[in-house]
């Protein structure tokens, strides 16, 4: 490690460090299961430090699993601008990576609230920081209320030529624009990566982000072909064109296997079957998501000092989040306390 490395990262790693111990911990996630309600789970929720301000005033008897997750959502982006102070230059231009992916998830809740009446969704909170760092009117794209409007207000931006070209389809569904603008976001940060990622750290960008994009077009190449009868053709028009462990014969021939035994045969001769293996116990995106885990906390282990602290840190906060959404709605249910922990401690990753 040079020492140009160690003083660039040594602020902002001893403040993820810190941060990393205000995550709930196994003692605290067992004290989850065995809460009974929703509102008595957010009451617990508001007495830690990172969600006490996202979910103040919130009427705990009345949350439902959108507005939830939308507020907890918005304190990663808290911790996001936490790291951010911390950033040296070259760290603030990789983070631009990382607000594309707030801004992209602001996007789809307005536009599920337009297209979709039955939503209930509540657009990620923004703060005035957001609105600072957001090229994006906010206010103006949560208050359109047609999706010619909310395009226009999209004037001048990188999503505003993606989500033209959706508008051009015959009569394009939510699904379309969400699944495309996810096609977008991965091609811009795939072929801009000069732009974000610091000289000589690209190996801890394209190991989580390339594993990612891999991992996510075998998962839904195996979703399209167990789920749905669709074509070869549509099924290649949902994929992220992009090859970092998988080349493109190894993604012709998931999309070809003939049924699931070939699928899996090919699934556990590929690359992350030959280094990570898979068992049949645990459901795909469980496995895979405990892949990209191994590899950021990996990578963080053995150079704290890079980007892989920023990698691993976020992550971790986000499976945080999607762990306490699971226990939600386990607890909604009315699920006793060890099949809480049982669906708590499947969440191994996020993708």
């Amino acid at each position: 490690m040079g020492n140009g490395r160690l003083t660039t990262y040594s602020g902002m790693t001893t403040k993820i460090r810190a941060m990393k111990k205000g995550l709930i911990s196994p003692e605290q996630y067992e004290e989850i299961t065995r809460i009974t309600s929703v509102t008595d789970l957010i009451s617990y929720l508001q007495t830690f430090p990172a969600y006490s301000e996202v979910l103040l005033n919130m009427d705990a008897a009345q949350a439902h699993r959108g507005e939830v997750e939308g507020r907890m959502t918005f304190s990663t982006y808290r911790d996001f601008s936490k790291i951010y102070h911390f950033a040296g230059s070259s760290q603030k231009r990789y983070l631009e990576f990382y607000f594309m992916k707030y801004e992209i998830a602001t996007i789809k809740a307005c536009m599920r609230n337009i297209m979709d009446c039955r939503s209930t969704t509540i657009p990620i909170l923004v703060d005035k920081h957001f609105k600072r760092h957001s090229k994006l009117d906010i206010d103006n794209l949560i208050a359109s209320h047609t999706m010619e409007d909310f395009i226009e207000n999209l004037n001048g931006s990188v999503y505003e030529k993606p989500m033209r070209k959706i508008m051009d389809l015959d009569n394009p569904r939510l699904f379309d624009f969400e699944m495309y603008l996810d096609l977008f976001f991965f091609n811009y940060i795939w072929t801009h990566q000069e732009h974000f990622v610091p000289k000589g750290e690209k190996k801890f960008f394209t190991n989580s982000f390339g594993a990612q994009v891999d991992l996510l077009n075998i998962l839904w190449i195996y979703r399209m072909k167990h789920y749905y009868t669709v074509s070869y053709s549509q099924i290649y028009a949902f994929l992220i064109p992009i090859y970092y462990n998988l080349d493109r014969s190894a993604i012709k021939a998931f999309v070809e296997s003939e049924n699931d035994d070939v699928f899996f045969t090919l699934l556990n001769s590929c690359y992350y079957g030959r280094v990570y293996g898979f068992n049949d116990v645990d459901d795909m995106e469980t496995q895979f998501a405990g892949i990209l885990h191994e590899i950021y906390t990996k990578d963080f282990k053995e150079y704290p000092y890079s980007l892989a602290c920023i990698n691993a840190y976020l992550h971790l906060k986000s499976l945080e989040v999607a762990k306490v959404v699971t226990a939600m709605e386990c607890i909604r249910y009315g699920y006793k306390p060890d099949a809480i922990s049982h669906y708590i401690n499947r969440k191994k990753g996020v993708l």
